[in-house]
């Protein structure tokens, strides 16, 4: 049978949000509808693709301490007041007449006088360093992230039973059933992306910011390696994909502890409607901030009740499904994280996330370098990996429509001829693997 691909959805792509502005994994999780099943066919089909990816995202505001530490991260240094203290030393020349002598003579001595000076001044050191992870533009002013990310999740697969169905209405055998198990039959599946992402943000109040993103972004998806000999199969898909809103506070920030809620309402084109909530709070330790996360996210698809990993072509398609006989998709993942501030320029972040991503669960890493030349831009290197992930071992259904089959192994049970096949069972998966890296340009103005 030949297999073409079609818009995989990229069902992973780390988790994690990674630096992602105002992007997390939930809030990223991309979905590509399919068409449903031909007539006569019993399922509807769903792609989906997780980009990880919040994230993002980005959200980052951090103030660089001198000496005297402010009472929160987004004030300047208080204003210092400087005294000094100067003597100057004058000889002066007394001229006194003596009536006895009626001579002139000096009586010369030294004055130090002695004069303050008080002087009052402020200073500012930079208030922003935009790869912080609690970033938003203070009241009147605007927040740039554009994400250019390459994202990638890849895994085996064997086929383990099939049952084929004549769907051909003009066969002999139309609606019978050809039930069988399958012996070394597996495969890879792999999947690249490459995307830009932009969250831009206005500062409502110096606590309240909105924000507004869109995405375009570059699928390939393969079906290669297989172990019956057939060629890899690839297809790839592009497209401005992803539109949302959302909405931050950072309700706390003094001294020791920083904290900040945010939702997000994101729609992928033609496909699906996700609503995401997320609460982050941190602790200030001199240059560091240590926080905790908690992202919850659910998606209503909007076309369809499977997703997973799907390819087409030349009216075939098969689906790797990840879940069946569903509308709804539920995620939510906790993590620690640490931002620390290593000298003017040079900044570090880290992220280790556990989530449960509706149908498996993942714990991934991040990292991220950030540097930061001035007051108004800034470039963040990050990359992701799981760590762990239970879908390795799982199994799950897949589905496959076939036009001008080979049934030579079906008979007698379906008829030679017949024009559509329609096969249905089970799969598992090995070596499940998500990855991303990408750089970030954050602009504030």
């Amino acid at each position: 049978m030949k297999i073409y691909t079609i818009a995989l959805a990229l069902a992973v792509v780390a988790p994690a949000v990674a630096a992602n502005g105002y992007n997390t994994n939930v809030t990223s999780d991309y979905y590509t509808t399919k068409p449903a099943t031909k007539s006569g066919a019993y399922k509807t089909t769903t792609t989906t693709r997780k980009n990880g990816g919040y994230s993002n995202s980005i959200q980052n505001n951090f103030y660089y301490p001198s000496q005297q530490r402010a009472t929160s991260s987004y004030e300047v240094v208080p204003a210092q007041t400087k005294t000094t203290t100067t003597y100057s030393s004058n000889y002066n020349d007394n001229y006194r007449y003596d009536n006895r002598s009626y001579n002139n003579y000096n009586d010369g001595y030294v004055v130090r006088e002695k004069q303050t000076t008080t002087r009052t001044y402020s200073t500012q050191e930079r208030k922003y360093f935009l790869a912080h992870p609690f970033f938003q533009p203070l009241k009147g002013r605007f927040g740039s992230v554009t994400d250019f990310a390459y994202a990638g999740n890849n895994f085996k697969f064997d086929v383990l039973n099939a049952n084929a169905m004549d769907l051909d209405s003009a066969s002999s055998t139309y609606g019978n059933v050809v039930s069988y198990e399958v012996a070394d039959y597996s495969a890879k599946e792999q999947t690249r992306q490459f995307l830009v992402k932009e969250d831009f943000s206005f500062g409502i109040t110096d606590t309240l910011a909105v924000i507004v993103m869109g995405q375009y972004d570059s699928t390939k998806t393969k079906f290669k390696d297989w172990s019956t000999g057939d060629p890899t199969a690839s297809y790839s898909s592009s497209g401005l994909n992803l539109f949302g809103i959302g909405i931050q506070d950072r309700f706390v920030d003094n001294d020791e502890w920083i904290a900040m809620i945010s939702a997000y309402y994101q729609h992928q084109r033609k496909t699906a409607n996700t609503f995401i909530g997320e609460l982050k709070a941190g602790y200030k330790i001199d240059r560091t901030t240590v926080y905790g996360l908690l992202r919850a996210g659910y998606s209503r698809l909007t076309k369809g009740d499977i997703y997973g990993a799907y390819v087409e072509g030349d009216g075939d398609y098969m689906m790797l499904s990840y879940k069946t006989d569903t509308k709804d998709i539920f995620q939510i993942e906790g993590g620690l994280g640490a931002f620390a501030v290593l000298n003017k320029y040079f900044t570090l972040n880290g992220e280790l996330i556990y989530g449960h991503y509706d149908w498996h669960e993942q714990l991934n890493i991040k990292g991220a370098i950030g540097w930061q030349p001035g007051d108004m831009f800034a470039l963040n290197l990050y990359a992701s990996t799981s760590l762990y992930d239970s879908a390795s071992d799982k199994k799950k259904e897949y589905f496959m429509y076939d036009v001008n089959p080979d049934v030579t192994g079906l008979q007698p049970g379906i008829a030679s001829g017949t024009s559509v096949v329609y096969t249905t069972g089970d799969y598992k998966l090995k070596d499940y693997n998500e990855w991303k890296i990408g750089v970030q340009a954050i602009l504030y103005f």
